[in-house]
């Protein structure tokens, strides 16, 4: 019997001996999909994932499958309509055991099938399928099910979609089924759970070698097998080894724990990329909080995703940390007071994950005694700063309020480094700021500072204190500034001001202003809006308003100008739950009768303007928040479900001499229903002190692209300023002074919403390892990854990447598809690459000695490439070319447009 089976697995593992791509059952909730885009096919519970998320898994290529319990009724209460279908229980996981001859029961079962695969999901998971072993006692009664479970399945294929059928187990009906199998997964070959006691076990031999012959029987039909063991994710090598193993046998493998709760190990590993961090609901929204505003920016550069969540609300009993890299909190002593869960969760991974305290320790004195630290009472008098001078910067000096009572914080210094110590005038000492092989813990007045004038200041380095304390490793970063090897250049203008008069000859309203020496001057892509209620005969200036609708429609029709709403009254605030201040500006536009409504804010002035004022050629599909652009989750939502995108918002403003990073914000605000794309440098409001002074200040946001450029290319080169900056001569030349200094850089232009289509799914680029090493990216539409100089030099074949270019802070890659496999060495590989284009690259595709390339190109084209010494290059249309030390050639056109053809090389 060994030697047969021995023989088939022989025989058989040639079928598979190409790696089979990766799956995960996973059967926790699903808030994100970011870490199942890193598998090939998914297998969920379809109550428990929303139809836009299969959309995201599918555009990123993975197959979905929907659990379907075939033998077992899983709910709590089992239905009347099936009460008399279910002879027995299943006490270890306390479901029905369901008769499958049942005419109710096969009904129930089509209509569930019927009900997911209409939602998109390209197959089905059938499991329970020996359920009825626990109610058949005789051969009889055993055959009579297994001919009812075959005509189930057979059934299920012949549903419309002929959904693809993944069998757990089900050995013995096999032989009867009619319809195409595409696998056969089977639990527990090597390691097992056991639900009842919640342990794992290792299979007994013969168990094993019983199973290992079925699956045997099941490659013979050449039907794919799943193996499917149990390992916590938090024996992460272990997991790695039992995969290898089951691959090495000709199993496609997924390790994960007993529930089916974590992200396991398949033939992919998917890297830990969130980093969760804490905050408290009762001091505000998140996306007001420190945990975002501060922390969520270095944290995203790293290539990591900030995940923060409200401490009132965290469900601790299931948490999979196997998906976090770190975790911080940023909250007051209440909220550690008030949340006591918070300090037992702690308790549990601290010394596993790296956790990072800000502003307040825990008030659990046993957990603090555990990490070894200890808060034995207060300061007095005078305090000084004794240790840590180099952390701090200089120009916002550490400062104590006597009206305030500082701890002394004791700590261990066998098992903790301090690095910013305080004393006060008896020399009592206390640590401010500390790291250990747990993490750390940065305390009040640290890390940010809040100045007179109402703005803050971080007075350390952020990005060093998370490269101190968090750990976080270095890994390819998903890049929203880049395109093509070069920075991202975008121009938008919010709709304020249209109807305003300019301070020329004439009177011009402000928008002929801008339309005549800076829309039609500078022909790289620009994003343009209105507000309706200014230009609109449902507006303010019904009798202007065919004159303005007019110049409107000018701007518009010119071929470089994407149309962008900027609303129908100008909402002032859009977060209502807060108590504001409208006193200065009102809550909206003064249009007569009008209250607000987000629908006609939002779709209504959409379909205005594509009605009114859009050419036949080109619509509006863009928002551009108004006001405090600080819309929450359900504002987003209306957008979203009417598939608009949306920019505006965030802090970003920085220039010489006010260069804080507490004033630049994340790229985007993700919620699982809507992310919020946040503009990715402020207007000229902040550049002219509200419009009150300096009208050519925003000739300074040059300074912010720079400061923002090197040495970390933190944001894009985004020109983002109103229509009254057509108002006077000054802000006339402060606005086209960025503008000629913008056109003079190596970047690629963008219309701001195909900026949008990348920001938006920053968070969901997927990143794990392949069993053997490699990097793998799965993207749902970024473009670029940074790989930081640290992890060396691409060496991919060119069928894998485009290319890449290097850039201040790293190596800035070129992904040419959705699913991309990478590998990184201390010296470069010589074949020829993409090195920077000022275009989308939209194919890049190697076949033999022959690479396929087309790029889209808003502005006169260019293209660099390296290492073509041995290559030619054909095109759709004349390109000059130069060539560059020491190996670089340039191509250039004087058109814009789309250019394709061939790269011919004898060294790929």
């Amino acid at each position: 019997m060994r030697l047969t089976l021995l023989l088939l697995i022989s025989i058989t593992f040639n079928v598979f001996a190409k790696t089979p791509p990766s799956i995960v059952f996973y059967y926790n909730d699903v808030d994100s999909v970011r870490e199942l885009i890193n598998y090939d096919r998914v297998v969920v519970n379809a109550n428990l994932i929303t139809d836009k998320q299969i959309q995201t898994l599918h555009t990123a290529g993975s197959l979905v499958f929907a659990y379907l319990s075939v033998g077992e009724y899983d709910g709590e209460i089992l239905p009347s309509t099936l009460a008399s279908a279910s002879p027995a229980k299943n006490e270890n996981w306390q479901s029905h055991a369901m008769m499958l001859s049942s005419p109710a029961w096969q009904k129930h079962l089509l209509a569930e099938a019927k009900k997911v695969t209409k939602r998109g999901f390209d197959g089905l998971f059938l499991d329970t399928l020996d359920s009825y072993y626990l109610f058949t006692d005789s051969e009889k009664e055993q055959t009579l099910q297994q001919q009812a479970l075959a005509k189930i399945i057979d059934s299920l294929y012949q549903l419309p979609t002929h959904p693809k059928l993944i069998l757990n187990r089900g050995f013995e009906v096999i032989p009867q089924i009619k319809a195409p199998i595409y696998a056969v997964a089977a639990e527990s070959l090597y390691d097992s759970y056991h639900p009842v006691d919640q342990t794992y076990h290792k299979v007994s031999e013969s168990d094993r070698n019983w199973l290992a012959g079925k699956l045997a029987e099941v490659k013979a039909r050449n039907i794919e097998t799943i193996a499917i063991d149990y390992i916590p994710a938090s024996e992460r090598e272990r997991q790695k080894d039992a995969a290898q193993r089951l691959l090495d046998e000709g199993y496609t493998p997924y390790i994960s724990d007993g529930l089916l709760y974590e992200f396991g190990t398949s033939t992919i590993q998917p890297v830990a990329k969130r980093v969760l961090g804490f905050y408290d609901s009762q001091y505000g929204a998140m996306n007001s909080s420190q945990c975002h505003r501060m922390m969520a920016m270095p944290i995203e550069y790293k290539g990591y995703v900030p995940d923060c969540q409200d401490v009132n609300n965290f469900n601790f009993s299931q948490v999979d940390i196997s998906r976090y890299a770190a975790v911080y909190t940023w909250l007051e002593q209440a909220s550690f007071q008030r949340v006591p869960a918070l300090s037992l969760w702690l308790d549990t991974v601290i010394f596993k994950t790296p956790v990072l305290f800000i502003n307040q320790l825990p008030t659990d004195n046993a957990l603090l005694a555990r990490l070894g630290i200890q808060n034995s009472g207060d300061l007095s008098g005078k305090i000084t700063l004794k240790v840590g001078h180099a952390w701090l910067r200089n120009r916002y000096p550490l400062r104590f309020s006597q009206f305030e009572t500082q701890a002394k914080i004791t700590i261990d210094k066998n098992t903790i480094t301090p690095l910013i110590t305080i004393e006060d005038q008896q020399q009592n000492t206390s640590t401010l700021f500390f790291k250990a092989g747990w993490g750390g813990a940065i305390l009040n007045p640290l890390p940010v500072a809040s100045l007179a004038n109402e703005t803050e200041v971080w007075q350390i380095d952020p990005f060093r204190l998370v490269d101190e304390t968090l750990q976080l490793p270095v890994i390819p970063a998903a890049d929203a500034t880049t395109e093509s090897g070069r920075r991202i250049l975008t121009s938008h203008v919010d709709g304020d001001g249209f109807p305003s008069k300019g301070w020329f000859p004439g009177k011009p309203y402000t928008a002929e202003v801008l339309l005549e020496h800076v829309f039609k001057k500078y022909t790289l892509p620009q994003t343009v809006s209105v507000i309706e209620g200014e230009v609109g005969e449902r507006g303010l200036y019904p009798k202007e308003s065919p004159q303005l609708e007019a110049i409107a429609r000018k701007i518009f029709k010119l071929p470089h100008v994407e149309i962008a709403s900027h609303t129908f009254s100008h909402p002032f605030f859009w977060d209502f739950d807060k108590v504001v201040d409208s006193s200065a500006y009102g809550e909206n536009l003064p249009i007569p009768g009008y209250t607000v409504d987000y629908n006609n804010e939002i779709i209504g002035s959409i379909d205005y303007i594509n009605k009114n004022l859009a050419p036949k050629n080109k619509k509006a599909r863009l928002v551009l928040w108004s006001g405090k652009a600080d819309p929450k989750e359900d504002i987003l939502a209306i957008a979203e479900k009417a598939n608009l995108l949306n920019v505006n918002g965030g802090n970003t403003y920085v220039v010489r001499g006010n260069d804080n990073f507490t004033q630049v914000s994340p790229t985007i605000t993700w919620y699982p229903s809507a992310v919020h794309v946040y503009a990715p440098v402020l207007n000229e409001n902040l550049y002219t002190n509200l419009w009150t002074e300096h009208h050519d200040g925003y000739g300074r946001a040059v300074e912010t692209f720079q400061l923002l450029g090197e040495p970390r290319r933190l944001k894009t080169i985004s020109i983002y300023y109103h229509m009254y900056s057509g108002a006077y001569p000054a802000s006339l030349k402060g606005l086209t002074n960025v503008y000629d200094w913008a056109i003079k850089q190596k970047a690629t232009p963008l219309y701001l919403s195909e900026y949008a289509e990348r920001a938006r799914t920053l968070y969901e680029t997927g990143l794990s390892k392949t069993l053997s090493g490699e990097w793998l990216i799965t993207s749902t539409g970024i473009k670029s990854i940074r790989a930081p100089y640290r992890l060396g030099y691409p060496v991919t074949p060119t069928s894998e990447l485009a290319g890449w270019n290097q850039g201040p802070d790293g190596n800035y890659l070129m992904l040419t598809k959705t699913r991309t496999r990478l590998q990184f060495s201390t010296t470069q590989s010589n074949a020829p690459r993409l090195q920077s284009a000022n275009a989308q690259l939209t194919k890049w595709l190697a076949q033999g000695s022959t690479i396929h390339w087309a790029f889209n190109s808003h502005v006169p084209f260019e293209m660099e490439l390296t290492n073509m010494n041995h290559c030619t290059l054909r095109s759709n249309k004349t390109l000059a070319k130069t060539q560059l030390p020491p190996n670089r050639v340039r191509y250039q056109s004087n058109k814009n447009g789309v250019f394709q053809g061939t790269l011919n090389c004898n060294n790929l």
